[in-house]
């Protein structure tokens, strides 16, 4: 499930207990002047968004509606149920199916709609789907078995995926909200490594990567490909890049037909090295550790 159905599925749960209120007044707390005469706070803001004043109108349509404008705002909203904010369930049924959104099997962040056997009259979104069960949070609703339009609140809802109101389901355009993943860690492309930071999703650059588990260094290009087989000059002291783009350290180096030396912190030694074999005959350097 992508990160945008998530957020959605989790702003529209978070209004779980809302209870619509009997005037004008507390709209926007949960349970305070709770009565039945439909007043809420997604018409006020339902009107705020479309000119359309249906305070103290059934309102199941105008909660998904809203919902999805306080999690993409209005615009993309308007994008996702396929061309407007709706209030009146046939009309979201009609265009999803103009868009060619219409689906029978559902997914989680749907539309679901439910039928009276005449036309469309209640809806909410899909939270979850199982082998069995679709799973829904709505507004306007109770927690009662089966579909309850006018039923005063918000809920959570299960019913199996054979149950007979279901009429069907309309599918957002994720694309639209869709962002690409960042991309994390080491990646082979173009022919090379390239290692990019999770935070910022951006590969690095002429810069320098520690591997702090490994102590290990690596140098990237200006195209952020890993450098390897060669030495590079950085503040004005050479370091050698291996076979696998590790720097060298304390070690010998052969590079075309020669030998270099590089210390401990892998810059490369222009004095005199004395090289001492031990009682194995193993040459030792300690200069290079220095």
């Amino acid at each position: 499930m992508s990160n945008a159905v998530n957020d959605l599925i989790n702003k529209a749960k978070a209004w779980t207990g809302y209870l619509e209120k009997k005037s004008n007044a507390n709209l926007d707390d949960f349970t305070a002047n709770a009565g039945s005469n439909n007043f809420t706070c997604f018409a006020r803001d339902y009107k705020t968004h479309t000119g359309y004043d249906l305070q103290g109108q059934p309102w199941c349509a105008m909660f998904v509606s809203e919902g999805f404008v306080q999690m993409f705002g209005l615009d993309k909203a308007k994008k996702l149920l396929a061309s407007k904010l709706f209030h009146y369930c046939p009309t979201g049924v009609n265009q999803f199916e103009a868009a060619g959104r219409w689906y029978t099997s559902p997914e989680p962040g749907d539309v679901i709609f439910f039928t009276n056997g005449t036309r469309a009259y209640h809806t909410g979104i899909v939270t979850e789907v199982t082998s069995t069960k679709v799973k829904t949070i709505e507004g306007n609703t109770s927690g009662a078995s089966g579909v309850i339009e006018n039923g005063g609140g918000v809920c959570q809802k299960s019913y199996s995926l054979s149950y007979e109101r279901i009429m069907g389901y309309g599918r957002p355009d994720w694309s639209i909200v869709l962002t690409e993943e960042k991309k994390s860690g080491w990646k082979e492309e173009d022919g090379g490594w390239r290692f990019y930071n999770g935070d910022t999703g951006e590969c690095v650059r002429n810069a320098w990567h520690e591997d702090k588990e490994k102590n290990l260094w690596y140098w990237f290009d200006g195209a952020g490909v890993m450098v390897t087989n060669t030495w590079y000059k950085y503040n004005g002291v050479w370091y050698y890049l291996g076979p696998d783009g590790v720097m060298c350290t304390s070690q010998l180096v052969e590079n075309s037909g020669k030998i270099y030396a590089v210390d401990r912190d892998g810059k490369m030694i222009t004095e005199s090295v004395t090289l001492t074999p031990d009682q194995d005959g193993a040459l030792q350097y300690p200069e290079l550790a220095q």
